[in-house]
């Protein structure tokens, strides 16, 4: 399992580094091509600094949270350090909270809500999933 998520985090790494150098100076860097998209909460410039993508990372919490789909994620400061804070619905009704470190993947949180707060959570947390979904194909061709 270990193994699995350093494969993720690396090939996370490598296709972030091939993409950076395509991307315009002026968009920030962890984008992700699944409906939830991240929310950036920290300044353009060390948004440009993540080493980890948006997308691995939210397949880095899918891993660590029984799989599930990611309804939101956000990239923001957390004791000071950097992080992906991603939220997983799962097919168990419950939300599931990971915090990746967005220089080296490493899951710096993984905590399963549970009782009156998992159920409000994944209500509201499934209204934000069908929104972003919705978006999403609004945008598509």
């Amino acid at each position: 399992m270990k193994t699995q998520l350093l494969t993720l985090a690396f090939a996370g790494m490598f296709a972030g580094a091939f993409a950076g150098s395509a991307m315009a100076q002026d968009a920030p860097k962890p984008q992700t091509t699944q409906a939830a998209q991240v929310d950036i909460k920290v300044s353009k410039s060390l948004a440009h600094s993540v080493k980890i993508s948006g997308d691995s990372a939210m397949a880095i919490a899918k891993a660590n949270a029984d799989g599930g789909e990611v309804s939101s994620a956000e990239l923001k400061m957390m004791d000071k350090q950097l992080v992906y804070n991603v939220k997983v619905l799962n097919k168990s009704k419950r939300a599931t909270e990971v915090a990746i470190d967005a220089m080296s993947g490493e899951v710096v949180k993984n905590k399963q809500l549970g009782g009156l707060n998992a159920a409000l959570t994944h209500r509201g947390e499934n209204e934000k999933l069908a929104k972003a979904k919705r978006d999403s194909a609004m945008k598509a061709p």
